[in-house]
């Protein structure tokens, strides 16, 4: 099987060498694996409260490893992307910069509301000073920021879709007309999806996206890939027999797989 979410310690946020993150993946019998390391921030002339990404001047250095580790017919089949974090206004200059580089994949995600990056345990305190109200609010503004990156034309795959619930909290009538409206513009755009298995082991306690999205995503045709978004080597392929088994109780029978930003797909 496949992970397609797989980060390197360039982030600043993860440990391991590519090879040991080969080496995992060929451990528990993955076929294939994609590293999807951060995009550097500051080539979109970005500074975020808290370093996540690698510098700009990494970035070919990034790609020039991956590349080495997928010519190496020892390990699982290894390919190229990138997690592009979705910054309104900088579309042009994210384009520029990616045209640079023969990624296989891109995983558009959206980690930051305005200065707030959400999804790091470092500022996850804020959550407490919101009233459901705001809650409810941080979530209209979380779901007009995928809409306006499935707009964008930046990448091939969402990544953790529901990620605004990783520390547990979640609007008390729940958020089902936003997503409604997400799935459809999935479809109109022809992206996919992927099933993060990480939230299994965050406060929200399920997968991105939910069961009930994953199977409206699968209503619509919406395809879908697998990722672990391992920030470890022991976290490659991490609950990936989970996640399978819950793409074929959704209905899906295959999963996306990507070379040169050519979309094809993998029986299950």
């Amino acid at each position: 099987m496949i992970d397609y979410h797989l980060h390197t310690v360039r982030c600043c946020h993860a440990r391991g060498t590519l090879e040991d993150y080969c080496r995992e993946g060929a451990r528990k019998g993955l076929t294939e694996i994609g590293f999807a390391d951060h995009f550097p921030l500051d080539l979109l002339d970005y500074e975020p409260p808290v370093k996540v990404t690698m510098d700009g001047e990494e970035l070919p250095r990034y790609v020039e490893e991956v590349l080495r580790m997928s010519r190496n017919k020892e390990l699982p089949t290894v390919k190229l992307g990138i997690e592009l974090d979705f910054l309104p206004g900088r579309e042009k200059a994210a384009q520029r910069e990616l045209s640079l580089y023969p990624f296989d994949y891109i995983i558009g995600s959206v980690h930051f509301l305005e200065d707030w990056d959400f999804t790091n345990p470092a500022c996850a305190g804020e959550y407490e000073q919101c009233t459901e109200e705001e809650i409810m609010e941080l979530y209209e503004k979380y779901y007009l920021l995928i809409e306006k990156l499935v707009g964008s034309n930046l990448c091939d795959i969402i990544g953790h879709l529901d990620v605004i619930k990783k520390f547990g909290y979640r609007p008390i009538n729940g958020a089902a007309r936003l997503m409604e409206r997400v799935t459809d513009l999935l479809k109109e755009a022809d992206l996919c999806i992927e099933l993060n298995t990480a939230g299994l082991y965050t406060p929200a306690l399920e997968m991105y996206p939910a069961n009930d999205i994953l199977e409206s995503c699968r209503r619509k045709k919406v395809p879908v890939t697998l990722g672990s978004d391992a920030h470890r080597p022991e976290d490659v392929g991490r609950s990936l027999d989970t996640a399978l088994d819950l793409l074929r109780e959704s209905g899906y029978r295959e999963v996306a797989v990507f070379r040169g930003r050519k979309r094809s797909f993998l029986k299950i």
